[in-house]
């Protein structure tokens, strides 16, 4: 008997863990007498002997009335918990540092409602929802991140002392959800280290813009940029008017993101830190950006997949996917 007890006490502390929906049925739901259950208790063995000592058959009937409603209470109890339905779906990825909330779903697929049914990862951020009979009622739990990789959901509790507040019954859900966690980014990163590319994909250095054409001098251009030989054919047709040379599409702005340009004073960490602050700058400059990041490589691109995938590959960078 006390071997099947111990199993009891290591099932209850360590559940399996369950990426379906799980019902918790009898040997999932635990139940105590709550400090008011402890106190009614009390009343209930002060009230028997004073019926004794001075043989009331009140008393008596009083305290068999108030024990049948004790009973009542663990069952009722018991049943508020019992056969409810619990499943989870992914929640999107946050940086380190950042909330990752997790999203559950409780299903009542019984007749009769529940009420008054806490859940949470521990007793101080509890929530408090009531299900309707044959309904699903969908909720976020929130726990903050504190390093890169995949996160898993930590245990959840689920607690209720519903009618009387006599009996806590509770029970423990470990789910194989996880949330992908990216580093947190450099606050205050130095400007991206921009290179120059031409439109049609050749790489140039500053000032070799295309030339396009020519247009009306404006205040403010260079005399480096006068069309001298156009406005020497105007001149001879007996139209003397100031040209200016007109360069554009010439310089398209990129950058590439690499791992191992970075200082070598730096941590591991530090870069990835300062890498993950220049995708997210990248992205809202609009600006093309190869990234390289050990073994891994990226081309040339933009967007948000492009985005997704070099983040993905710094949150999981030297620790694998089965973090």
């Amino acid at each position: 008997m006390l071997d099947n007890i111990q199993r009891k006490i290591i099932f209850w502390q360590h559940p399996a863990a369950s990426s379906k929906e799980l019902i918790l049925d009898r040997q999932r739901v635990y139940i105590l007498p709550s400090k008011a259950g402890l106190i009614y208790g009390l009343m209930l063995l002060s009230i028997f002997i004073t019926a004794i000592n001075y043989g009331l058959n009140l008393g008596y009937a009083l305290d068999f009335i108030l024990i049948s409603c004790a009973w009542l209470g663990i069952l009722l109890t018991f049943r508020n918990l019992a056969g409810l339905g619990l499943d989870a779906s992914g929640s999107p990825a946050v940086f380190s540092g950042e909330l990752a909330h997790f999203s559950v779903h409780l299903n009542n697929h019984s007749k009769r409602a529940r009420y008054a049914i806490a859940i949470g990862f521990d007793k101080s951020s509890m929530q408090m929802v009531d299900i309707p009979e044959h309904s699903s009622h969908s909720m976020t739990l929130a726990t903050q991140t504190t390093q890169r990789g995949w996160m898993p959901c930590p245990r959840i509790r689920l607690q209720t002392s519903f009618p009387f507040g006599l009996l806590n019954a509770w029970s423990y859900w470990k789910t194989t959800q996880k949330i992908l966690v990216y580093p947190a980014p450099e606050l205050n990163p130095p400007p991206l280290p921009y290179a120059a590319m031409s439109a049609s994909g050749h790489e140039l250095t500053a000032g070799q813009d295309e030339f396009s054409g020519v247009r009306n001098y404006q205040v403010g251009d260079s005399l480096k940029q006068l069309a001298w030989r156009q406005m020497a054919r105007q001149s001879a047709g007996g139209n003397e008017v100031l040209l200016s040379k007109h360069f554009e599409g010439g310089l398209k702005k990129i950058c590439v993101l690499d791992f191992d340009d970075l200082p070598l004073q730096f941590g591991a960490e530090q870069k990835l830190s300062r890498l993950c602050a220049w995708l997210l700058k990248a992205e809202q400059e609009q600006v093309s950006y190869a990234f390289k990041l050990g073994a891994e490589q990226f081309a040339l691109n933009s967007g948000e997949d492009h985005q997704r995938c070099c983040l993905t590959a710094l949150a999981l960078f030297g620790i694998g996917e089965n973090r």
